[in-house]
């Protein structure tokens, strides 16, 4: 069974800055965004990136009224995340074999006490070379835009061992 991978928005835009949209469908996964994210939140993306992106599966996903309520439920009960935060975790949750993708901590934390899967784009990395999806250059040359941008919050041990082991 295809796991459901629900991407939030600091992943798809430290992908982007990776360089690595267009290997991210590579995956043998199903990528799914949710509207209010990309509506709201990845204003930047242009016209010819959402169409390499949905061109090669990723899908956008509009949440029904009762998972509406649902992500307005989490969000009264959990007022450190934004709404679209609660958006991606349910999203994520009510997906059969759902993952998470996203780089923000609190999240990663609530998603993880609510047994959802969670990752974030180290995974990706993981991914990708376990997949041979892409060549070795190209993660390394992610990783090394991450480690300089002061806008993608990553640990440098991680990157670091990755850079080492590449």
């Amino acid at each position: 069974m295809t796991c459901v991978v629900v991407n939030d928005a600091s992943c798809l835009i430290d992908l982007r800055k990776g360089q690595l949209l267009h290997v991210l469908l590579r995956l043998p996964y199903q990528f799914i965004v949710p509207l209010p994210i990309r509506e709201e939140e990845l204003l930047d993306f242009t016209p010819e990136e959402w169409r390499m992106l949905e061109g090669g599966g990723l899908a956008t996903y509009d949440l029904p009224g009762e998972e509406v309520a649902l992500a307005m439920a989490l969000k009264r009960e959990c007022r450190g995340l934004s709404a679209n935060d609660c958006f991606a975790l349910v999203t994520a949750a009510r997906q059969k074999n759902g993952i998470l993708l996203t780089g923000d901590n609190q999240l990663r934390k609530i998603a993880s006490s609510k047994e959802v899967r969670v990752h974030g784009v180290l995974w990706i990395i993981d991914e990708l070379l376990a997949a041979g999806a892409c060549e070795l250059e190209l993660l390394v040359s992610a990783l090394e835009i991450w480690m300089n941008d002061r806008a993608v919050f990553l640990p440098d041990s991680e990157i670091e061992k990755r850079l080492r082991k590449f």
